[in-house]
């Protein structure tokens, strides 16, 4: 896997929402082709025009790709039908299933096509992860008004008039107060183009435009709303309605269709420029350019960079123009238009192939694009990552204010049909994908951390494991886990009595790239743990973690992501006379950075180290010679919270196993050679959006002491607070690139923490650190310390106060407990059961610790870490 692994993982699995669809057929309408035609999953054309679309490029490109979503081949259009007719008939919610896969919520405008043909909008909700929303298309209801009236007591144009405000009025209110609308849309571009009036006309001029629009249709044929008074007042009064729900807080923008559509548009009156004055006149209403603009991308990409309140949507063009084309306007939507300001959607509507087609095409021409920015050095891989998932997911979840957690659910591979297959998705999906994917794996390596960062691993056959994904069982530990310490010892206030249980995390599934040969192929999965009714345990690490990233985004519309390092050191072990181990540096002729003949010999112990964990899935962005004998470091790419944790246990094991089959022992032991450099475990800790960075450090560094208790856990681990070694120093502060700071400012919203090493918890260690920052956040704490840009042990107690300093950092354990003891809102952010169990024990593990000679206590912990 190469340096854009990550990049190119995230984009074809990264969870999207759909900012703009339709609803699907049902089954009987699913093959009625007279009204929905097939050919019109890649074409707005009609009639006798539609029936060229067979030759087009888009066409048949999507013959070919649609093989793939079928399971069989097709060669041509009539094998695409044949194949449709096939599923629909047979299993009918597998093609849909399929077809949203990576789905995890549609907001769909539900007025296209006729009622008894479509499914209503939250039938969809059972085939993605979260509900379905609904967008308002406001000419839709204003025909519905029209038709009200037309079917009561005609009276006076004013009259009518005036009554036809008050109700469409009282519609849109009801639409803001509805919780499942989160939008409106307008087709005016349809009906008498986008160059839309921003000021309204007088009473007497809509009054007429309404009673043309009641004279233009009857009670039997519908109306059409296409006169442009009253077409610009429906759009004038939502955009007034939205700025005034805004001021409240209530965001739902207004979408326009702008670009390409059917013949029954004006090209040239579909350019978003004509939008400018409107935009401009309704500064505080958020508007989206659906469907790229297309022709006219550039146009909209200007709108969306100068005005504040503009958002460019990708949507339609996938599949209806050529894989050239689709490339195109993306690099164009990027020519000027801040990335956070654009917007994913498929425009999929009647037939599930149109959603299917239109995100496979769209990750395809994505991750072409993105991919060439980086070779070219125009993104880095961490930036071209965060515009990705922005695109996909993030910028919807805050624009409509929907305040979702990714998650993706995996299809069933292609193949045979299976009329069982009527279900919702579930997560042991992913396993299927997984064992179509890896048919070799016979073994399951089901793993959780305890609380003294002991990796504990329970082992199962393939078909046994599948039987747990399913849960047609469970697996039972002992509720001795939150208690045990690393010997099996558990403490005196701990319980055997009772158990909890171990609930795979499917998303953590891997090839196991840690196994010594030649073990049969497996794979590991991290378990989370549940109690007896199946009820998440808020003792678990890996629970606790996943709470505080959640929280930070359900109540601060905040992502993080996690770059973690490891700095490992690879001893020769060796007998000594007396029978024990002896261990020395791999290593001596050993500097930073630096290619001695020494680091020479380890190279291909360090490629082979990096082509297991690229079997596996895991990117090293890099890898070089640390300071001390014996010593590398290896840099895991950004990721969200839990999965970097994830990935940096999995790459810990591989490291160690590739070592021993070198004959050599890898450890993360924080000083494994006395009176030597330490090893640490920083992390990039990084929040997007970094609007409020300041409350979020200021929080970090108020709960700095107590989060120590759990980044710095054992008592070895105090050995490294000391000036001049790049420790993070002996104060509790922060500078910008300054590395002997404990928190170390990198960029907006990005520090590296320094107080963190490889015998910590590493769920644990995140989890307090976003603790931290999330109860800045909540608090509103202010940053009332500044910027320190030298070691903070060099200066004077004056200047330390005139920075802010004034916390010592815990310099043993028992200090870092204490404080953790104090600090009541972070004890009650992280549960008082966890901590207090957390906090037995450490304290328990320290006196036996301690109660060793010293030389013992460093061969016990290098041998076990």
């Amino acid at each position: 896997m190469d340096r854009l692994g990550p990049l190119r993982h995230l984009i074809q699995h990264h969870p999207i929402i759909d900012n703009h669809a339709h609803n699907l057929l049902n089954r009987e309408s699913a093959t009625d082709y007279d009204n929905y035609p097939l050919e019109a999953i890649t074409s707005e054309a009609h009639g006798q025009a539609l029936e060229n679309a067979r030759t087009t490029l888009p066409l048949l490109r999507a013959t070919n790709q649609l093989s793939e979503l079928y399971g069989c081949p097709c060669e041509n259009w009539d094998d695409v039908q044949s194949a449709h007719d096939r599923w629909v008939r047979e299993d009918y919610d597998g093609l849909i299933r399929r077809s949203l896969e990576g789905t995890h919520a549609l907001l769909l405008d539900d007025l296209l096509g006729d009622d008894e043909d479509v499914e209503n909008f939250d039938w969809h909700d059972s085939f993605t992860v979260s509900t379905t929303k609904r967008i308002v298309r406001i000419e839709a209801v204003a025909a519905d008004l029209i038709l009200q009236l037309a079917s009561s007591e005609r009276k006076a144009g004013e009259t009518v008039w005036n009554n036809f405000r008050q109700r469409f009025q009282n519609a849109l209110s009801e639409a803001m107060e509805d919780p499942n609308v989160v939008g409106f849309k307008s087709v005016v571009c349809y009906r008498t183009g986008l160059d839309v009036d921003p000021y309204s006309s007088d009473d007497t001029t809509l009054a007429g435009s309404l009673v043309r629009t009641l004279d233009s249709g009857t009670t039997r044929s519908g109306f059409r709303v296409e006169d442009k008074p009253l077409n610009d007042w429906l759009v004038q009064q939502t955009l007034k309605a939205i700025s005034f729900k805004k001021m409240a807080g209530v965001v739902k923008p207004l979408q326009f269709h702008t670009g390409l559509g059917d013949d029954d548009i004006n090209l040239v009156r579909a350019n978003p420029a004509y939008l400018q004055p409107l935009i401009a006149q309704y500064s505080k209403a958020d508007i989206v350019l659906l469907h790229s603009a297309y022709p006219y991308t550039r146009e909209a990409g200007y709108l969306a960079c100068v005005y504040p309140n503009v958002y460019l949507d990708l949507g339609e063009v996938f599949p209806m123009v050529s894989r050239d084309a689709q490339e195109n306007i993306l690099r164009q939507s990027l020519e000027l238009t801040p990335a956070s300001r654009l917007l994913w959607s498929t425009d999929g509507h009647f037939h599930p192939e149109t959603f299917w087609l239109a995100n496979r095409q769209f990750r395809q021409a994505l991750e072409t694009v993105l991919v060439d920015y980086v070779q070219k050095g125009d993104y880095n891989t961490p930036q071209a990552i965060k515009v990705a998932a922005d695109i996909l997911f993030h910028n919807s979840n805050r624009l409509y204010g929907l305040k979702m957690t990714p998650e993706y659910t995996p299809a069933i591979p292609s193949g045979t049909l299976s009329t069982n297959q009527t279900k919702p998705p579930t997560k042991s999906d992913a396993l299927d994908v997984f064992i179509h994917a890896n048919p070799e794996v016979e073994y399951v390596w089901m793993q959780w951390i305890d609380y003294t960062a002991t990796v504990r691993v329970r082992m199962f056959p393939i078909d046994d494991f599948t039987q747990i994904a399913r849960q047609q069982r469970r697996i039972g530990i002992s509720v001795a886990a939150v208690s045990i310490l690393q010997d099996d010892t558990v403490t005196l206030d701990g319980s055997t009595a009772g158990q909890l249980y171990l609930e795979p995390d499917l998303s953590s599934l891997c090839l196991n790239g840690s196994m010594t040969k030649p073990a049969a192929p497996s794979a590991t999965v991290m378990a989370f743990w549940e109690s007896e009714a199946n009820e998440s345990l808020d003792v678990c690490p890996r629970r606790t973690l996943q709470t505080i990233v959640n929280q930070l985004q359900a109540e601060n519309n905040i992502t993080v992501q996690c770059g973690l390092e490891i700095e490992v050191v690879f001893l020769t072990p060796t007998k000594g006379q007396t029978g024990k181990t002896a261990y020395t540096p791999a290593t001596t002729n050993h500097s930073w950075s630096q290619m001695t003949s020494d680091t020479r010999r380890l190279v291909p112990l360090l490629e082979e180290i990096h082509r297991t964990l690229a079997s596996i899935g895991i990117s090293l962005e890099q890898f070089h010679a640390e300071s001390a004998p014996g010593q590398f470091e290896f840099i895991l790419p950004p990721l969200a919270p839990l999965a970097a944790v994830d990935s940096l246990i999995a790459a810990r094991q591989v490291i160690t196993a590739v070592a021993e089959r070198h004959g050599l022992r890898a450890t993360l032991h924080p000083r494994p050679i006395p009176n030597g450099q330490g090893s640490a475990a920083h992390a990039h800790v990084s929040i997007s959006p970094p609007t409020r960075e300041e409350n979020f450090l200021a929080g970090v560094l108020t709960h700095y002491p107590a989060i120590m208790a759990f980044t710095l856990s054992q008592d070895a681990s105090y050995d490294r607070i000391r000036a001049g070694i790049w420790p993070g120093s002996e104060w509790v502060a922060w500078g910008f690139q300054n590395r002997e700071t404990p928190v170390r400012k990198i960029g907006p919203g990005h520090w590296e923490i320094k107080s963190l090493d490889g015998l910590a918890n590493p769920y644990f260690a995140i989890a307090a650190i976003l603790a931290g920052g999330y109860l800045g956040l909540k608090e509103n704490t202010p940053l009332t310390m500044g910027e320190c840009t030298a070691d903070p042990s060099t200066l004077s107690a004056d200047q330390l106060s005139a920075l802010g300093v004034t916390t010592p950092l815990p310099k043993s354990l028992a200090e870092s407990l204490e404080a953790l003891g104090g600090d009541e809102s972070l004890k009650a952010l992280l549960g008082p059961e966890l901590v207090r169990n957390y906090t037995i024990v450490k304290r328990a593990e320290s006196a036996r610790l301690l109660s060793m000679p010293e030389e013992e206590r460093r061969l016990w912990l290098l041998e076990r870490y």
